[in-house]
């Protein structure tokens, strides 16, 4: 058996705190290629969030980018996902919130916006594809943009930022949808650039109640680009949802280690092995591994000693390429793709 080892650092998120219930910053994920079948996000409509592949001749799609992102006290990832017209609906679900308040936060990097004929590029939604919950939109002010929200159904008022936003330029956007008790009393309030450790300001940048409400269970979401109308261009990353303010920041400030304290030979995993050559010493550290589909292969703690390791694992019997990572116990991480064949 023939193994080939590709040593890549990566930051990558492989857990989430109390009240975050989701986060991706795309950083396990292959770039160049659809973000459609990698992790748990699909743009086939008979999955959740997924609302249809890119509908032109020539279609983008939405691909991973090698392009980094980051804003202050937020999070920072090296890679994120392309934003175009006629590219795919690609959507992923998340654990359901049927009451309260949900945040979610992502970057925004927007090079180009066309004028707006009510297609959103951002939903979420509750309960199906085609319940949407809540929508972003962007659209085009002289040499930048502004971005929009509406409630519910296509067609609702969309209120948009007053103050135009730069092209090129990273932006924190976060979305808090608050769940009241009748039908046309929901709330959704955005914030855009915030100093994000000053917690959740007074007064949003945008809010909008306007609309029956259409939530209850929310449950997914999807960049919906599969349109050429109004749809922007750009890239986004660092999407993060939590019940909290604070707890949508990613724990990606991690330090990570130096790319050669490590390396990982998968020779034995499909036996049940990896072999660690380590020149640092962890008494405690957690080992995860994941498939590129998001598949969980092990998680579990270990003790590392400054020479070679031989780490039990479940074993690998699909050939293909996984995503290995170490943490020690001050958050520290070291990842590695490796490929089992």
């Amino acid at each position: 058996m023939k193994t080939k080892l590709i040593l890549v650092a990566l930051i990558a998120t492989f857990g989430a705190n109390a009240q975050n219930i989701f986060q991706d910053d795309f950083s396990t994920y292959f770039t160049g290629v659809d973000l459609n079948n990698q992790g748990n996000w699909s743009n086939n409509s008979s999955n959740p969030g997924g609302l249809g592949a890119a509908i032109g001749a020539i279609p983008n799609n939405a691909d991973v980018l090698a392009t980094p992102v980051s804003y202050p006290d937020y999070g920072s990832s090296i890679n994120s996902i392309k934003i175009s017209p006629d590219s795919d609906g690609c959507g992923t679900e998340f654990p359901t919130v049927t009451s309260g308040d949900l945040y979610v936060g992502f970057i925004l990097n927007l090079s180009n916006a066309q004028a707006n004929n009510n297609s959103d590029f951002f939903r979420v939604m509750s309960g199906g594809n085609f319940n949407t919950t809540f929508r972003l939109y962007a659209t085009p002010a002289p040499g930048a943009f502004f971005l929009g929200v509406s409630k519910g159904a296509n067609g609702n008022q969309i209120n948009f930022t007053a103050n135009a936003l730069a092209y090129n330029q990273d932006h924190l956007v976060i979305m808090k949808y608050t769940q009241g008790s009748g039908t046309n009393d929901d709330l959704i309030s955005m914030y855009v650039d915030p100093t994000f450790t000053g917690g959740e300001p007074a007064i949003a940048t945008v809010t909008n109640n306007v609309g029956l409400d259409q939530a209850g269970s929310l449950d997914r979401l999807s960049f919906r680009q599969n349109w050429t109308d109004g749809m922007p261009t750009g890239n986004a990353g660092l999407l993060s949802l939590a019940l909290t303010w604070s707890d949508l920041a990613f724990s990606l400030g991690t330090e990570q280690f130096d790319a050669n304290s490590i390396a990982i030979s998968s020779t034995n995993a499909k036996n049940g092995e990896l072999t660690l050559q380590s020149n640092i010493a962890m008494d405690k550290a957690t080992l995860k591994i994941v498939a590129i589909n998001g598949t969980v292969i092990e998680n579990k703690n270990i003790a590392i000693e400054a020479a070679t390791n031989t780490i039990a694992i479940n074993p690998i019997r699909s050939a293909g390429i996984y995503i290995v990572a170490i943490t020690n116990a001050n958050g520290k991480r070291f990842t590695q793709k490796i490929m089992v064949n």
